[in-house]
């Protein structure tokens, strides 16, 4: 790619950073970067309809910047990639509000199948070690991409299990490339970058805004195959991915959690609305997503994320009755488990059908 056409994306990075659909359309309607480098101002201006941002665009002030970018890009190994190129995500190609430019730098193309993995910045040893077997089991069969955030918790555990099972991740930060964020995870940066990259559609310089997360947000969501929600509470960025992948028409997974933790709610909550499907174990999405490339019957197969042993189901059944109540204290007295695997063995349970629970929290043989 010539600098100047690289010094023409920096520039649009710039001007129209805050306008994606505007930049998408002004180069599709041009036919290439190079297109629109001929036609310039006056042809910017009459397309978007907005009187000026040719000008700015084209400025002698705004070339000079953005040559200087682009010398910094192709000396930091950062590649340019427009919504027209061929190494653009194809899955994220498709949104409505797909950013029109994307820099990346790392080792890997978006070839594969994607599953991006998001949730909670407070996640428990339970949800990261879902998220680690899911996508350990899934390594086993199917040369899939792993895509995050690079966040605390959940976005962490996805990016660090990925590595350890030997598939490529990519981490979309909500920032400009030089700055990684959380600064914390810069060493685990510099390992996705030789197997995986980082992206972002932020110039250089951006700081992480609390408005960038959001958009951030859309890219995880835009560019994969199907989502996983490893462990989340009923708000935040988690279920902001959700739902810009609910609207793109993705895949959605959750794992279910303990009924009584907050960071189970957002989980729980989409499985409950059927906005999400419930997985279980890796075989859920490998089966649903149809990522069966060298899928053996006898894959590991572990049984259901918390599946209990069947001496303590039989014990849990023989403390129940179909005619009275009992409380969940009662149920751990009897059975000698604490509260935690408690939960998990009844909503196992209850989807199994074995038991009910009625609107008092009481639990019944079902």
């Amino acid at each position: 790619m010539e600098i100047e056409v690289e010094a023409l994306l920096c520039a649009l990075s710039r001007v129209l950073i805050n306008h994606p659909s505007k930049g998408s359309l002004l180069l599709k309607e041009a036919g290439s970067v190079e297109n629109l480098l001929e036609k310039g101002a006056a042809f910017t201006d009459r397309l978007l309809g907005v009187e000026g941002v040719g000008q700015m665009l084209f400025s002698n002030e705004m070339t000079a910047w953005a040559l200087e970018e682009a010398r910094w890009m192709r000396s930091k190994g950062v590649k340019l990639i427009s919504i027209l190129s061929p190494d653009y995500p194809n899955k994220l190609r498709e949104c409505p509000d797909a950013p029109f430019l994307l820099y990346y730098r790392g080792s890997a193309s978006f070839s594969s199948p994607i599953l991006s993995i998001v949730g909670t910045r407070l996640a428990s040893p339970y949800g990261k070690e879902c998220v680690n077997r899911i996508v350990s089991d899934i390594a086993s069969c199917s040369k899939v991409q792993i895509v995050s955030g690079l966040a605390f918790g959940i976005d962490c555990s996805a990016h660090t299990a990925a590595l350890e099972a030997g598939l490529e991740t990519i981490a979309v930060l909500p920032s400009g490339i030089d700055i990684i964020y959380p600064s914390a995870h810069r060493n685990l940066a510099v390992r996705i970058l030789s197997q995986g990259g980082v992206l972002t559609e932020y110039p250089r310089g951006t700081k992480p805004l609390k408005f960038n997360f959001l958009q951030r947000n859309r890219i995880i969501a835009g560019m994969c195959d199907a989502l996983l929600v490893g462990e989340s509470r009923i708000s935040g960025g988690s279920m902001s991915t959700v739902e810009y992948a609910s609207s793109y028409s993705k895949d959605i997974f959750a794992v279910p959690g303990r009924m009584w933790d907050g960071n189970s709610y957002g989980c729980n909550y989409l499985i409950s609305r059927n906005v999400a499907q419930l997985c279980l174990n890796s075989s859920t999405i490998i089966k649903s997503m149809g990522w069966t490339d060298g899928y053996i019957s006898d894959i590991k197969r572990q049984p259901s994320l918390f599946s209990a042993p069947e001496e303590t189901k039989q014990k849990l059944l023989l403390s129940l009755s179909s005619v009275k109540g009992r409380t969940a204290d009662f149920l751990g007295e009897k059975t000698g488990l604490d509260i935690q695997a408690l939960s998990l063995f009844l909503l196992e349970a209850e989807m199994e059908g074995l038991v009910r629970k009625d609107a008092c929290g009481l639990w019944y043989k079902a």
